[in-house]
């Protein structure tokens, strides 16, 4: 079981100043056909210390109650890095995904000479030679794509822009398109009603994916995948945050919902 999961440049200050975060927190639960399917939490802080920006970003989900007794399904995610000219560099992730008794570790190092991965357990040398390094270059992690459009949707009101993601065993292209507004109706599951920012993703591979794999997967070879996100002011922070994301699948179409914002500084 799998969630499918732009910056902002520092203050110029003329004098040296004191470091400076704000945190953005948001809680939110996925179904599937009406059914309860997940939920989970994302974190994201960022800090200012004169010029210098960073970001870091946490993820965790795990199953629906009911589901869990047949899965154990637990993820945990985390990346951290710079902002620079509205974009996420980041300098590192790790995820940790559990499912039944089985534990994936991925994590992944940025540097000058490209992504260091580090699997546990290994990657095969035939499938990581899928992805070659000049194809990871300028990429950035799935959490750190997902932060990127969340923060430039609560300085922008909305979405745009390409994402280049490298998740360790596959490279895809995050493509966000706006799509003017539309009207969320009223629902006992999201935070916010009304009028909203709605933006068309298209996940578009390249490279990395087997051919020879079920085309009814989520990830398959030459099969771009659709989503939407209705982006919209949260009632008491007044972020503009994701209210509700789309993901049209062969089996189902799951919507998460945003269930709770919580933003500080």
């Amino acid at each position: 079981m799998r969630l499918p999961v732009p910056l902002a440049a520092g203050l110029l200050c003329l004098l040296p100043a004191a470091s400076r975060g704000a945190t953005l927190e948001l809680d939110f639960a996925a179904y599937g056909g009406g059914v309860s399917l997940a939920r989970g939490s994302v974190v994201l802080t960022e800090e200012t210390a004169g010029t210098d920006s960073r970001y870091r970003a946490e993820l965790q989900a795990e199953a629906a109650p009911w589901l869990g007794v047949f899965t154990n399904f637990r993820y945990r995610a985390e990346a951290a890095g710079r902002l620079e000219a509205g974009a996420a560099q980041p300098d590192r992730f790790r995820g940790e995904r559990r499912l039944r008794r089985k534990l994936d570790v991925m994590a992944l190092s940025y540097g000058p000479d490209g992504v260091e991965v580090k699997a546990d357990p290994p990657i095969s040398p035939d499938k990581a030679a899928r992805v070659p390094p000049d194809s990871r270059l300028g990429s950035i992690d799935p959490l750190s794509a997902g932060a990127a459009v969340i923060l430039a949707a609560g300085r922008a009101g909305g979405c745009g822009g390409r994402y280049p993601v490298y998740d360790g065993r596959r490279r895809y292209d995050i493509v966000m398109t706006p799509k003017g507004k539309g009207e969320l109706p009223s629902s006992r599951y999201r935070i916010a009603t009304g009028t909203a920012e709605v933006c068309a993703v298209t996940v578009r591979p390249v490279a990395g994916f087997q051919g020879d794999r079920d085309p009814e997967r989520f990830f398959a070879e030459g099969v771009e995948r659709k989503a939407t996100v209705w982006f919209a002011r949260a009632p008491e922070s007044g972020r503009v945050v994701p209210v509700t994301v789309e993901v049209p699948t062969d089996a189902m179409t799951v919507l998460v919902h945003t269930v709770g914002v919580k933003a500080g500084s």
